[in-house]
């Protein structure tokens, strides 16, 4: 298999190596570009109950303003979101390692603990509004800190869409619905019949769902977006 990683810079690498060492091509080509917010405003978590993490990026953008961590309970959905909490000593709550979903993070007890709490959501410019919407039903007063930006990174998309057919890329990685848009929003209107004939690698079946909207029929749900999800997903998949 020859799978076009399009993660953010920095965050291919290692999974990329994983995939090699399994005998697998790999082509990267981040296709959404993270940046520090300018102006993230005063931390809401020295006032908050818990902080819900969504991603690595807003783990690393949220440290740079945060002198100490408050010792208040810290959640996050993906296992690499988790990690980089543990890495300044904090243990969050997770989901199952076979659900690692919003839906997977609610099924667990201690969620109804935080009813009526304040709860600060640390993310990037936009993103979806479930986890407030599920908190607020549940008496919570949600607060947002904003500490990165998503945007489309520059690149020549007919340049990089001739490399991949030509090395004969046959499966993309799409961790979010944003970076499967892009994909098909900066590359030729002729390359839609391209994408569409690949492997989709896909979190959970919310980007599944989006792909399937855009004509994408191969599709393979790896119930999480860390690289020990990816990687068990498609060597199960090849053993079919």
């Amino acid at each position: 298999m020859h799978i076009l990683l399009t993660r953010p810079a920095g965050r291919n690498e290692a999974l990329s190596q994983r995939l090699v060492d399994l005998g697998h091509q790999v082509s990267c080509c981040p296709m959404m570009e993270i940046a520090a917010e300018p102006e993230p405003g005063v931390s809401p978590l020295y006032q908050a109950d818990a902080a819900f993490f969504v991603s690595v990026n807003a783990v690393e953008h949220a440290s740079v303003h945060l002198p100490q961590w408050p010792e208040i309970q810290y959640l996050a959905i993906g296992a690499a979101t988790a990690n980089a909490l543990r890495q300044f000593g904090l243990e969050p709550i997770t989901p199952p390692k076979h659900d690692e979903t919003t839906e997977g993070l609610w099924q667990l007890p201690i969620m109804q603990t935080l009813a009526g709490k304040r709860i600060a959501i640390v993310r990037g410019n936009g993103g979806r509004e479930e986890m407030a919407q599920r908190l607020s039903q549940i008496g919570c007063q949600v607060d947002y800190w904003q500490v990165y930006r998503r945007q489309v990174p520059n690149f020549n998309a007919i340049d990089a869409l001739q490399s991949w057919q030509r090395s004969g890329v046959n499966a993309i990685l799409a961790t979010s619905v944003e970076i499967l848009q892009n994909l098909f929003s900066t590359l030729p209107e002729s390359a839609t019949p391209w994408l569409r004939q690949q492997l989709w690698l896909v979190p959970v079946e919310r980007v599944a769902d989006a792909a399937h909207t855009l004509g994408c029929q191969h599709i393979l749900i790896t119930g999480g977006a860390g690289d020990d999800a990816i990687v068990e997903s498609i060597a199960n998949w090849k053993t079919r």
